[in-house]
């Protein structure tokens, strides 16, 4: 049993080498793994942060993309605008002969025919289309003789000598609207020095 022994103890010898001859090998393989798993990580880490860059990119691109479409769209509305007040004022501005027509026939009415029913319902309709025009934003500028001649608000069609040095209104010859607190047409004035 001695034998056996021994050789147990040779066995255990061997067996007690074999791991010290195993954990240099092992340390040396840790080592590599370290530097392995130390370079994935690396690896790993310059992906996340590539990933990252790409998202503040990407972010930043639709958030200038959002502002660019909001800018459109705030153009594309002002656009729209301007083009209906145009296409309103030209429809308006068609319609200041009409009612220019409408005045001086309400203005020439016969002394005879005031009582006239025909002429009462003129003259009513008349004041109905006053009424439309103030609610459509077309208003009659308030001109009269003696103001003083504003060349944004008048139009000078005649002059007439005078001694003074500012130019006044001597007579309108035709009145001017204002469409929505725009010039549509100038007044039609006579002008004179006082």
């Amino acid at each position: 049993m001695a034998e056996n022994t021994s050789d147990d103890a040779g066995k255990n010898k061997d067996a007690n080498q074999q791991p010290e001859q195993t954990q240099p090998n092992s340390a040396k393989g840790d080592g590599q793994s370290a530097r392995a798993d130390s370079q994935e990580d690396a690896d790993l880490i310059q992906v996340i942060n590539d990933q990252q860059a790409k998202i503040v990119e990407l972010t930043n691109m639709v958030q200038r993309n959002r502002a660019d479409f909001e800018n459109y769209r705030k153009h594309t509305e002002a656009d729209l605008e301007r083009a209906r007040q145009t296409g309103a004022e030209k429809a308006v501005k068609k319609l200041l002969p009409i009612i220019d027509s409408l005045d001086a026939a309400a203005a020439s009415v016969p002394d005879n025919l005031k009582d006239d029913n025909w002429t009462k319902g003129f003259i009513a309709t008349h004041k109905n289309l006053d009424k439309m025009m103030d609610n459509l934003g077309l208003k009659r500028q308030e001109v009269k003789e003696g103001d003083l001649f504003d060349h944004n608000q008048h139009q000078a069609i005649d002059f007439e000598d005078g001694d003074g040095e500012e130019d006044v209104i001597a007579k309108v010859l035709m009145p001017g609207y204002v469409y929505n607190g725009k010039v549509l047409r100038p007044a039609m004035v006579k002008v004179k020095k006082q």
